[in-house]
């Protein structure tokens, strides 16, 4: 079961999700949000620092994925994020050192499933999948969800945190 994380370290490193416009609303105040496939791009050049827009100076915040899921058939979905969003999401891991975080923005809480007996956490597809679940904890923390922390902010859940993946 996961537990809640109640300070900020989520904004300064790891991996996290996020789901609350108050909480985007306030990181874009001068800031902006970059597409998955600017992310993408980011990867293949080797995560240039200097023209990543980075808020705060340590938050790299990422829209889309949700988006990107939702075009795809649910097990070509579960498997990209495994083979593609993952590979993507460790290498920048490994490049920030702990000194960056990356954000997801996936506005839509109620398409999260937490599975507490198995300790999983699945996305419901749309599209023509709609209702179907992909195991997108694992695809995205590759099996370390066990160690995920719910974002808690003013008595409320605003996101998944992970400090590192393996």
């Amino acid at each position: 079961m996961s537990s809640n994380l109640l300070d900020d370290v989520w904004l300064r490193k790891g991996t996290s999700v996020l789901w609350d416009n108050k909480i985007l609303t306030g990181l874009l105040k001068n800031n902006r949000v970059i597409s998955l496939r600017e992310f993408f791009f980011y990867y293949e050049k080797g995560w240039p620092e200097e023209e990543m827009p980075f808020i705060n100076d340590d938050l790299l915040l990422v829209a889309g994925l949700d988006a990107a899921i939702d075009t795809l058939e649910a097990s070509n979905a579960e498997e990209w994020v495994t083979q593609e969003v993952y590979k993507r999401i460790y290498d920048f891991q490994n490049w920030a050192q702990g000194e960056y975080a990356l954000v997801f923005w996936m506005s839509q809480k109620d398409r999260w499933k937490e599975h507490l007996d198995t300790n999983r956490y699945t996305w419901l597809c749309d599209g023509k999948d709609r209702g179907k679940e992909i195991e997108l904890g694992s695809g995205l923390w590759n099996g370390a969800q066990r160690s995920l922390l719910k974002i808690e902010t003013e008595n409320r859940l605003v996101g998944l945190y992970l400090d590192r993946i393996s």
